[in-house]
């Protein structure tokens, strides 16, 4: 890697990297450790994904596979029970998951297997932060929002070449990166200040 490449890269992991700062200095227990893996696992995945070696791509896929591990067990923990308009998007989600899988069904054979799971456990992430009771939907705004940019990074690597694809797979995750993290931060603090009150 030249220096130009290397400070793409470290550029590209700061913004994700701030986010965990505010984390670890803001969240506390279960909450904060779930946050931190995901976002030390995504920096991670920031960085392989951007490295210049043959057969890279699949440890980057699997950081972010780990990443999207740590936000579904969060949100599970503290999902509840779907009513009719979470019913409806629930079989929406789980309906674009197997449009996804479908699509992709022509990739390199060592490749679509990771690829289905990781489609499979991105979805169960955003079904789970849409079950998750918040004053607002920033939290599945948040996950819908990283569906599309890895959407975009898939389509770009193994269908064809999005316009502009590489600026708005990035731009994307970044926004989804934040959402989440703001929306949890509201989320769980305000439950940790009321738990301290009691």
């Amino acid at each position: 890697m030249d220096m130009a490449g290397i400070g793409r890269t470290v550029l590209k992991a700061i913004p994700v990297s701030t986010l965990m700062v505010l984390v670890l200095r803001d969240m506390r227990g279960f909450v904060r450790i779930c946050l931190t893996g995901a976002l030390f696992c995504s920096v991670c995945g920031d960085i392989l994904l951007d490295l210049p070696f043959a057969n890279i791509f699949i440890f980057g896929l699997v950081a972010f596979l780990v990443a999207h591990l740590f936000y579904t067990v969060l949100f599970l923990r503290y999902a509840k029970r779907p009513e009719r308009f979470g019913k409806v998007m629930i079989a929406g989600l789980v309906l674009s998951a197997g449009v996804m899988i479908w699509i992709f069904r022509g990739i390199a054979p060592g490749l679509y297997g990771p690829v289905v799971l990781y489609i499979v456990v991105i979805v169960t992430m955003s079904i789970g932060a849409l079950l998750v009771p918040a004053k607002n939907n920033g939290l599945f705004w948040g996950a819908l929002i990283f569906i599309a940019s890895d959407v975009v990074l898939a389509f770009n690597k193994f269908l064809m070449a999005v316009p502009y694809g590489r600026v708005i797979n990035i731009s994307l995750y970044f926004i989804a990166q934040f959402m989440i993290i703001m929306a949890a931060r509201a989320i769980w603090s305000d439950t940790h200040e009321a738990a301290v009150r009691k």
